[in-house]
């Protein structure tokens, strides 16, 4: 992890940084005028440029019929490190967190000063954040520097100040979702890390991942914990399923998976799909090796949709009749597939279901898979992170 800057030296940075848009006027203006014409969608992304790390709004823009659209950054905040997760508001405002292990927390609404919040020094953030059901608080998954375990920060939504902590039952808690009757689920990656190591790996023969449920109305009380057959698989990401079957009240939970295998063989062919069905945790076969490394989950409506960077690819998991288990079912090739945004409202059969950010294009995606009819767009030196968002 990179050294945090001096904090005051970097305040007084970021409020003249805040200020300054992506683009020119004229530019966006521009670029305003052209979505308006075509109705091409806004994100809220993590992105890179050269060395600096910045969040903020991109458009799908194309100047003409005949032009290539392109990803444009309307607005943008540098950040002090990299980011991973956002949250819009029903404000406009974002949110977002640092990447693991991270000290940084901010909330900011383009052309306002933004609203920083730095952890305490025997605690990092682990990259994801949630409102509660509520909206009194946001959640902040987190990492205990003294024992290496896992938290929820419970944090003032308005201040963003902690206000409790909650144990998650592990270590390494990554990304975290509401159930609709309003607990947690969390899952716990598992990997044990030390603060004067960053992100280096230690002893992972003494991995242990795990999902747990836990319930906000009685303090983080652990309802339940999962874990699947192979340790060295790292649950990391989350996304709400489709029922089981019609009525049922239980939804499918697909998780990504991270392998941290010894054996290179054992790695490349782990599967990069969990899902639990409300009563057992179990893996999803791919028929051909994924190299055991999931970037990003989404919902499309039908499927769920899995990116995977290190083969160049975008994988589909779905049922081929309601209540049948979830199993493979296509793939779509895209350079460095990361960010993916579901939009599973109904509508035309190639409408574009999932939004995904590849290395030099983003493309947009039928609940199937197929490429809809929208053109892609040229992603320039924008380096996306793990994560995007529609923007409401």
């Amino acid at each position: 992890m990179r050294e945090p800057m001096d904090r005051r030296q970097w305040l007084l940075q970021a409020l003249g940084w805040s200020l300054l848009p992506a683009l020119p006027l004229a530019a966006r203006a521009q670029a305003s005028a052209a979505l308006a014409q075509t109705g091409q969608p806004r994100f809220i992304a993590a992105w890179q440029v050269g060395t600096q790390q910045h969040i903020g709004q991109l458009a799908w823009s194309q100047a003409g019929p005949s032009a290539e659209p392109q990803l444009l950054a309307l607005h943008a905040l540098e950040v002090p490190t990299r980011a991973h997760a956002l949250l819009q508001e029903a404000s406009g405002a974002v949110l977002s967190v640092a990447r693991r292990p991270g000290d940084w927390l901010v909330r900011w609404h383009p052309g306002r000063e933004p609203q920083w919040l730095w952890i305490e020094p025997d605690r990092v953030f682990n990259g994801h954040l949630l409102a509660s059901a509520d909206g009194r608080h946001i959640y902040t998954t987190e990492t205990d520097l003294a024992d290496s375990q896992g938290l929820i920060g419970v944090r003032d939504a308005v201040s963003l100040e902690k206000v409790a902590e909650w144990r998650t039952g592990g270590m390494d808690p990554h990304q975290l979702l509401l159930d609709s009757d309003a607990s947690l689920v969390v899952a716990n990656g598992g990997i044990p890390t030390q603060a004067e190591t960053g992100r280096r790996k230690l002893r992972l023969d003494h991995m242990d991942s795990s999902m747990v449920r836990l319930a906000p109305r009685s303090r983080g009380e652990l309802l339940g914990q999962w874990k699947l057959d192979d340790p060295r698989l790292s649950l990391r990401h989350l996304a709400w399923g489709a029922q089981l079957r019609p009525g049922h009240g239980r939804r499918w939970l697909g998780v990504a998976l991270q392998a941290e295998h010894d054996n290179a063989q054992a790695k490349r062919q782990a599967p990069v799909l969990a899902v639990f069905d409300g009563e057992s945790l179990r893996t999803v076969a791919a028929p051909q090796a994924l190299a055991g490394y999931g970037g990003d989950i989404a919902f499309t409506g039908d499927a769920f949709a899995v990116s995977c960077p290190r083969v160049d690819r975008v994988a589909f998991f779905g049922s081929a009749r309601p209540g049948a288990p979830i199993a493979w079912q296509a793939e779509h090739a895209l350079p460095m597939a990361y960010a993916l945004a579901a939009v599973p409202g109904a509508g035309q059969a190639d409408d574009p279901r999932v939004w995904v950010g590849g290395g030099q294009q983003a493309i947009a995606l039928d609940a199937a898979g197929h490429d809809s009819r929208i053109a892609p767009a040229r992603v320039g030196a924008i380096q996306l992170d793990n994560h995007w968002l529609r923007a409401g």
